[in-house]
C-alpha cells in the first residue's frame, strides 16, 4: 500500500465566543493560528488523515509531505520514526492500517482500557465576572471539570498573582458550586511558600488539582516539590518529560499526577504505562480541529494513567470540527470512535469555508 498523492489544506476556523480569552484578555497569537490537515490517498483507493502540528513551517509541511509521496506503508517501521512531522505520519499511517484491517486506531495502539474519555471544559485568561459565565456555560453541556489558564503578565506580583487565581475560582463556585476547578498555573507561582498560601486560600473549594504551581529550575529541586507536596491537601500535577525524568519526579515524591506527551502517540502510550506503572495517575492533552481531537481521543482510550480528565481543546472549542462524523459527548465525556481507522473523514464544504491555502503532492 503506497502514497501517491497527498491534499494540504490549510485552515482557520474562529473559535467559539471567549472560549479561550474574553475582550480584556484578548486572544493570544496562538489562538490565531492557522492548523494544516492532510488527506493521504494511496494506490488501494483508502485514504487516511491527519494533522499537522501548529507553527511548523509551511516550507518543512512541504518538503516532508512530499518526501512521503510514494512510500510503502507496509514497510513503515513507527517505532523508528524520525524528522519532522512524527505524529503527523503516525496518525496517517494507522488510518490506513486501521481501514485496511478493519479496526479502530485503538486496536494498534494497544487496545484500549475505556471507551469514553472524561474531558475538562478547557480554556484560558479571563476576569472572573466572564470565567463564572464561561463555567456556567460548560456545566450546562455537561462539563464538570473546569481548566483555566492562570496568571499573565499583568500579575507582577505574588499577591496579585494569588487573588488572580483565587477570585477566578470563587467566582466559579458562586455560579456552579459542583464544578471542579484544574488551575493550570504554569510554573508562575514560582515559590513553595506562594502555593501554600494559594491552597490556604482555596481551602473549601473543589479543586480538582494544582497544575505546575512552582518553578522548575535549578533553584526548585525536586525537595521543594516534595515539600510543597507535603504541606498542602491539593493534588499537585506537572507536565513529565521521558522515562528518566518520570522516574525520577516519582521517586521525588512530589506529584500525585503526570501530564504525559511526546511527540509519537506510540511514545505517549509508553510514557502513560510507565507512569501507571511507576504509581502517577495523570492524563494528557489535544489541541486539534476534529481529526486531531480524534486521534487524542484514541490515544486516550489506550492510557494506562489516565486517572483524570483528560485536556481536550477541540470539538465544542471551534465552530466547526471540519469532519463529517460528529463527536458524541455523554455525561462529560466523549465517546471513543469504534469505526476503522481513525473513524473520521473531512467535511470538505466546511474546508473550503475555513480554507486559507491548499497544494497537491504526487
Amino acid at each position: 500500500m503506497k502514497i501517491t498523492r497527498i491534499a494540504l489544506y490549510l485552515v482557520n476556523v474562529p473559535e467559539r465566543r471567549w472560549w479561550w480569552s474574553d475582550d480584556t484578555y484578548g486572544q493570544p497569537y496562538h489562538q490565531r493560528a492557522e492548523h494544516g490537515l492532510a488527506e493521504v490517498h494511496t494506490d488501494q483507493g483508502l485514504v487516511g488523515l491527519t494533522q499537522i502540528e501548529r507553527f511548523t513551517p509551511l516550507d518543512t509541511i512541504a518538503a516532508t509531505l512530499q518526501s512521503w509521496v510514494g512510500r510503502d506503508l507496509r514497510q513503515v517501521n513507527l517505532a523508528q520514526l524520525e524528522g519532522p512531522m512524527v505524529a503527523s505520519f503516525e496518525q496517517a499511517v494507522l488510518d490506513l492500517r486501521g481501514q485496511a484491517l478493519g479496526l479502530p486506531i485503538w486496536h494498534l495502539l494497544g487496545g484500549r482500557l475505556r471507551d469514553r474519555i472524561p474531558v475538562t471544559h478547557c480554556t484560558g485568561y479571563k476576569t472572573p465576572q466572564h470565567t463564572a459565565e464561561d463555567a456556567q456555560w460548560g456545566w450546562e453541556r455537561g462539563f464538570r471539570t473546569y481548566k483555566m489558564k492562570c496568571i499573565t503578565q499583568a500579575e507582577t506580583t505574588p499577591e496579585a498573582r494569588l487573588r488572580y487565581v483565587t477570585e477566578r475560582v470563587e467566582a466559579i463556585h458562586r455560579a456552579v458550586p459542583q464544578m471542579a476547578v484544574r488551575p493550570d498555573i504554569r510554573w508562575r507561582l514560582e515559590e513553595v511558600w506562594v502555593a501554600q498560601e494559594l491552597a490556604r486560600r482555596l481551602q473549601g473549594h473543589l479543586i480538582e488539582s494544582l497544575e505546575s504551581p512552582i518553578a522548575k529550575g535549578r533553584a526548585h529541586s525536586l525537595s521543594e516539590w516534595r515539600r510543597l507536596r507535603q504541606t498542602i491537601s491539593l493534588p499537585i500535577a506537572d507536565h513529565v518529560g521521558p522515562a528518566d525524568e518520570l522516574v525520577r519526579r516519582a521517586q521525588g515524591e512530589g506529584l500525585d499526577y503526570a501530564i504525559v506527551g511526546a511527540a509519537s502517540h506510540l511514545e505517549t502510550v509508553h510514557q502513560s504505562r510507565l507512569a501507571h506503572q511507576l504509581g502517577l495517575g495523570g492524563w494528557s492533552q489535544t489541541v486539534a480541529y476534529g481529526p486531531g481531537a480524534a486521534m487524542g481521543l484514541h490515544l486516550a482510550a489506550c492510557m494506562a494513567n489516565l486517572s483524570q480528565p483528560y485536556d481536550m481543546v477541540g470539538p465544542i472549542a471551534w465552530e466547526h470540527e471540519l469532519t463529517n462524523e460528529d463527536f458524541p459527548f455523554v455525561d462529560g465525556c466523549f465517546l471513543v470512535p469504534e469505526r476503522p481507522g481513525l473513524g473520521y473523514t473531512l467535511d470538505h464544504a466546511a474546508v473550503n469555508k475555513y480554507l486559507v491555502q491548499e497544494q497537491i503532492f504526487e
